[in-house]
């Protein structure tokens, strides 16, 4: 199997001008702020591996905070194809639109929860969700100029990150239309990653946890089953599909398109990505870039940040290279561990340390983006 390292995700600061209610953010363990230096940004960038294709703006803070945000992606902008950078909205001004643009970025994704003012406020601690909408449709207009003026360029794509839960789910059905007044071309939906007991209650996946529509890890004797399309609103046809949908089945389509969710598979290793933390920390993926308490089964689960290396005392080629860091990998793409997600019969679950398996840290059983329930642009 091809093991190149192919998307970088960096982290230019983990400090941000919000304090958003679901934000990993709240429930760090012994985590500083800081920004990422030019030394750290440079070393990353200029000792990455010659595979790398799109270089990723974003982790735990809000990228236009940090002072060069402009510098680093203009220097990403002549390394890589792609360019994409998620943020807040709240500092994407004309003057920064405009500069982002000019630096090469190729797409912008902004974290928007809901679409209507109150629900946003809530959720979005001071931010307005006018800014935010006025500023996109500042952006859309300067990279429509930017398409015009640089035909041999790809247009800017522009991206919504949306994080799903009880108390905002019903905004969904809006998005199809605001995608198409203000030129959103892809949205991400993640479920919420709870890091607090009342966050508990706003969670969207609680059932559906460990329940694998995916035909390769079914038993042969459970059916196949393809459905048309419905009336999805009529209240029994609603019922039916939701009891139907956490049936062990062999497969699931709709209009023969198969409804697939694949447990046991990271995204990241298997997509050949990296982390670059803002102090230069090198991680495997979201998960574990930094330390955090988070819940599962109603009960707190600490997981610990971990570094295959530092991009100040090696090359990040190198640290890729790493006969840890590849036999991690590995690992990950076996996924024999512990299948804590619908087990939880013993303590280890309550770490990322160890698992029943005999895993050392950092284990991956009990991990939400390897059951598709949390998902990152």
């Amino acid at each position: 199997m091809e093991d190149k390292l192919k998307k970088l995700y960096i982290e230019p600061t983990s400090k941000c001008n919000l304090n958003c209610k679901m934000c990993f953010r709240n429930t760090w363990i012994d985590e500083e702020l800081g920004n990422m230096t030019m030394e750290t940004f440079n070393n990353a960038i200029n000792t990455m591996p010659s595979g790398v294709e799109k270089i990723f703006f974003g982790g735990m803070g809000e990228p236009l905070f940090h002072p060069n945000i402009i510098e680093m992606v203009k220097i990403a902008s002549s390394k890589v194809k792609e360019v994409e950078l998620l943020t807040n909205g709240t500092l994407l001004n004309e003057e920064m639109s405009k500069k982002l643009l000019e630096a090469g970025m190729t797409m912008l994704w902004i974290s928007i929860d809901s679409l209507e003012s109150e629900g946003y406020e809530k959720i979005r601690v001071n931010s307005k969700l006018d800014k935010i909408i006025a500023n996109i449709k500042i952006f859309n207009k300067l990279r429509e100029y930017n398409g015009e003026s640089n035909k041999s360029k790809n247009n800017v794509k522009l991206g919504i990150a949306f994080v799903a839960m009880r108390s905002n789910i019903n905004q969904l059905e809006k998005m199809p239309l605001f995608c198409a007044i203000h030129g959103v071309s892809k949205v991400n939906v993640s479920n919420l990653l709870p890091s607090d007991e009342t966050s508990l209650d706003d969670i969207l996946y609680s059932r559906t946890l460990g329940v694998d529509t995916s035909s390769e890890l079914m038993f042969n004797i459970l059916p196949e089953i393809n459905i048309p399309i419905m009336d999805w609103n009529i209240q029994n046809v609603g019922k039916s599909m939701n009891k139907l949908l956490k049936s062990q089945v062999s497969s699931l389509s709709i209009c023969n398109n198969k409804v697939s969710r694949k447990s046991n598979y990271c995204k990241f290793i298997e997509e050949g990505c990296s982390f670059i933390k803002y102090n230069g920390n090198v991680s495997p993926c979201m998960g574990v870039l930094h330390s955090s308490e988070t819940y599962l089964f109603d009960e707190k689960r600490k997981v610990y940040h971990h570094s295959f290396g530092n991009v100040l005392d090696e090359t990040l080629k190198n640290i890729w290279k790493k006969e840890e860091y590849c036999v991690f990998r590995e690992k990950v793409r076996k996924f024999n561990f512990s299948p804590c997600v619908i087990c939880g019969g013993c303590e280890n679950w309550k770490e990322n340390k160890e698992d029943c398996f005999g895993n050392s840290k950092p284990t991956c059983g009990a991990c939400l983006w390897s059951e598709g329930i949390i998902t990152c642009p």
